[in-house]
């Protein structure tokens, strides 16, 4: 390759990366924690190492490595928003050149150029680069791990599938799904070089040997009630779900609300096209390349949705994260074929503007993004009698975290409270609350997405829990938080 034309491309792979960077590092504090983000920060790895690993076995359904490096981290920068997610906003943006060298490996430096910006404003991965979770992770890690095994397919080397033994084990050690992409490969890898079994075994069993010395801390981890919520909605939907997702990103569906499938039909079709052009334009190499892409990455659905037809249903986004950047890369090549032309590149640069352009539009409306819970403590202000919030169950840990002072979440019996606070969604805001007649509506604030009433009493008054946790909010089941003094 010409030098002049060299220094071309490692200028646009930076010029790439560091758009990658700044989408992710520009907005990384403009949220709120989410749940379990709140968990990680304020469980997890607030307290010593050794806390943090019983919090890991503990109470969490996911490998340490994660935590290891927020733990690390937090010392560093903090357990602030902007602190925290800074971790995995840089592992996100590392994933950028990794598809570069993936796309090269796998057809042509412009293909990599072309999967880097699809990387880059990508707004799912956008979206897990600015949560203080494993995912960002899991994404690296899987895709460090698939540009080795391509890389292996072709060298044959025994030091490319050492490489990819080693990427393989930390994406396991990052989120126990990472065995779907893991295994597709390896599967692929011991009949492509079976002639070569005796570097081609090794590197397998080092990788069935952390996945071994991982099952006693899933076994103590197994906890029904940490995905029990899942099969609330039908496979199916949840399948669709995931393709809106990688298509569009989280689109405000995190509190119970419907997820915008109209962001995704024009990254639909532009993705449809580019796999149409590998198909109809592709050198052989370039079909054989969007193959790889495809089967892994399809593969990894395909082996989710089994395991889920069989009984142990985990089907949601997030945990089929592993199938993006193979299925990304599929597509960037249908757009980098050399017979697409002119095209290709350019329906390309459509498909990167729209997401750029989306990732901008989410940070400037709140009904796409996470629930508010710095605003909605904000505006319930500082307790100054005894209180109770009554929110959705998952967004306990999230008020809490952000209330001034002490606060405690209850689960029975009868306390003493003169406030109640009640967050709901606005179209249960006008029914009758239940209440003691003593308490009467004194504020009713519209919080973007939600609704918050505040009833209060002239003096304290003694409620139970089952009360207070029944009351309207539209949201599936409550969580009933206590401050301010409330006994």
């Amino acid at each position: 390759m010409p030098t002049r034309l060299c220094s071309h491309v490692l200028w646009a792979l930076a010029g790439l990366t560091a758009l990658g960077v700044a989408v992710r590092f520009s907005s990384l504090g403009l949220q709120s924690y989410h749940h379990d983000e709140v968990i990680t920060a304020a469980r997890v790895i607030s307290g010593s190492f050794g806390q943090m690993l019983h919090e890991v076995k503990a109470s969490e359904s996911n490998p340490p490595l994660y935590y290891v490096l927020a733990w690390g981290w937090a010392k560093a920068f903090g357990t602030g928003e902007v602190g925290l997610r800074s971790l995995t906003a840089l592992f996100g943006a590392a994933t950028v050149p990794v598809a570069y060298f993936i796309g090269r490996e796998l057809a042509s430096r412009r293909v990599g150029l072309i999967a880097a910006a699809l990387v880059a404003v990508s707004p799912m991965l956008i979206w897990y680069s600015q949560e203080a979770r494993s995912y960002a992770l899991l994404v690296f890690f899987c895709a460090l791990s698939f540009l080795f095994f391509a890389r292996a397919l072709d060298t044959r080397r025994g030091s490319d599938l050492a490489l990819w033994a080693l990427a393989s084990a930390l994406a396991l050690c990052s989120h126990y799904f990472a065995i779907f992409a893991v295994a597709i490969e390896a599967a692929w890898l011991a009949v492509a070089l079976r002639d070569r079994w005796r570097v081609v075994l090794p590197a397998i069993a080092a990788v069935v040997a952390v996945g071994l010395a991982l099952l006693p801390l899933i076994v103590a981890q197994i906890d029904p009630t940490h995905i029990g919520w899942i099969d609330h909605s039908p496979l199916h939907t949840r399948l669709l779900e995931t393709g809106g997702s990688f298509l569009a990103g989280e689109t405000g569906h995190v509190i119970a609300q419907a997820p915008r499938e109209r962001y995704a039909l024009i990254p639909g079709v532009l993705i449809g096209i580019a796999l149409l052009l590998v198909l109809l334009r592709g050198s052989g190499r370039e079909r054989r390349g969007a193959l790889i892409g495809l089967v892994v990455g399809l593969g990894v659905v395909a082996i989710g949705a089994a395991a889920a037809l069989l009984g142990r249903d985990y089907i949601v986004e997030r945990n089929l994260l592993p199938a993006l950047v193979p299925l990304f890369l599929a597509a960037a090549i249908g757009f980098g074929a050399g017979g697409a032309r002119r095209a290709g590149p350019i329906l390309a640069t459509v498909l990167c503007a729209y997401w750029l352009a989306f990732d901008i539009h989410v940070t400037r409306t709140e009904n796409l993004q996470r629930p508010d819970f710095r605003e909605l403590t904000e505006k319930a202000g500082p307790p100054t009698q005894a209180r109770a919030i009554v929110t959705w169950l998952l967004a306990a840990d999230g008020v809490q975290f952000y209330l001034e002072g002490s606060s405690e979440r209850i689960y029975s019996g009868r306390h003493r409270v003169r406030e109640v606070a009640v967050v709901s969604k606005p179209v249960v805001a006008g029914r009758p609350v239940p209440l003691p007649p003593s308490f009467h509506p004194v504020q009713r604030l519209r919080l973007k997405r939600l609704t918050l009433i505040r009833y209060v009493s002239k003096r304290p008054r003694e409620i139970w829990f089952h009360t207070l946790r029944d009351l309207p909010t539209g949201f599936g089941r409550n969580a009933v938080v206590l401050d301010g003094g409330a006994r």
